[in-house]
């Protein structure tokens, strides 16, 4: 396929224009001083893409009785379901990594088994590399327990990297994306049990998954949605990777209009609070934020919610 490309020349708009723009446009702003100053504090780029769901379907005109403040108010909608869903994923990240550690330290009786190249098998080059950046963060940490560690003990478990220590102290200063890579990269056949079974497994079901590789793809699923919200992106109606098993326990009355979307994620939070009793109260919370914004409730289709979706037992 041949590219064609142009020069960029679209030029710079104050606020003031962005906002004659948009009344062009057929948007209703009801005050303009208040809009102009929202675009001065807000990057146009980012807040346009709210004003999508107020125009008409593959048109840049805006529908009948459609407002700017209608746009903010699903542009606050989306900041506060960022700070709550950060949240939960903070609860879960310390759970994820806490209960990683005790399953694997009493599975090998050693509290450095993640420098252990053969827990991990061919998987391990791509753990080196975490290795490394962790290593490096920890040499540059000024928190009490690191300057504690390295200024009294060093392993004999890796040559490369003496200088880390156990694992629970390791973990405070891993990402969510370090610690979805041990996981990912664990050798299940280290850890068989001798009456069949396997630890990993059972640390799955802990979370309510079905086994490792499910878990796996609900931190690949974790990791994009913390990221979004880490960097202040969209969530509310982005395309996610589907989460296995999550489809399957919703009632038939109350399926997602979409599977790839954050409801879908959200109800796998839910599953995995109820496995492990972290009291995230998501249901009530989401009923609290869409009564707060109404305006999103229209909307909440797009974010893959179904009608009542509240109703399904799924929830209780």
């Amino acid at each position: 396929m041949i590219m064609s490309y142009s020069l960029y020349s679209k030029p710079f708009k104050p606020p003031a224009d962005l906002v004659k723009d948009l009344q062009a446009k057929g948007l209703r702003i009801k005050d303009v001083n208040k809009a102009e100053r929202i675009l001065a504090d807000i990057n146009y780029y980012r807040f346009k893409i709210y004003l999508v769901p107020l125009q008409n379907s593959g048109s840049k005109i805006f529908k009948p009785n459609a407002v700017f403040e209608d746009a903010i108010q699903l542009y606050r909608f989306d900041d506060e379901l960022r700070d709550l869903l950060f949240s939960a994923i903070g609860r879960i990240e310390i759970k994820l990594r806490s209960k990683l550690d005790q399953v694997a330290c009493s599975h090998t009786q050693n509290p450095f088994w993640y420098l252990d190249k053969g827990l991990f098998g061919t998987g391990f080059y791509n753990v080196e590399s975490t290795l490394s950046r962790l290593a490096s963060d920890f040499q540059r940490s000024k928190d009490d327990y690191s300057v504690h560690f390295k200024s009294h003990y060093f392993n004999d478990q890796h040559d490369g990297f003496k200088q880390l220590p156990p694992f629970w102290v390791a973990s405070e200063l891993m990402t969510f994306g370090q610690t979805k890579t041990l996981f990912e990269k664990l050798d299940k056949t280290a850890f068989k049990l001798p009456a069949n079974g396997n630890e990993l497994d059972n640390l799955a079901r802990m979370f309510g998954a079905k086994n490792l590789k499910t878990l796996n793809n609900w931190l690949a699923l974790i990791r994009d949605v913390r990221n979004r919200c880490a960097h202040h992106s969209r969530t509310w109606n982005a395309n996610y990777r589907e989460p296995h098993q999550i489809w399957s326990m919703l009632n038939n009355n109350y399926l997602p209009a979409h599977k790839n979307r954050i409801y879908l994620c959200i109800a796998m939070m839910h599953h995995i609070d109820n496995n492990l009793g972290m009291s995230l109260d998501l249901k009530h919370k989401l009923q609290t934020l869409f009564s707060k914004y109404p305006i999103a409730l229209p909307h909440a289709k797009a974010a893959g919610f179904p009608q009542d979706w509240d109703k399904d037992s799924f929830w209780d």
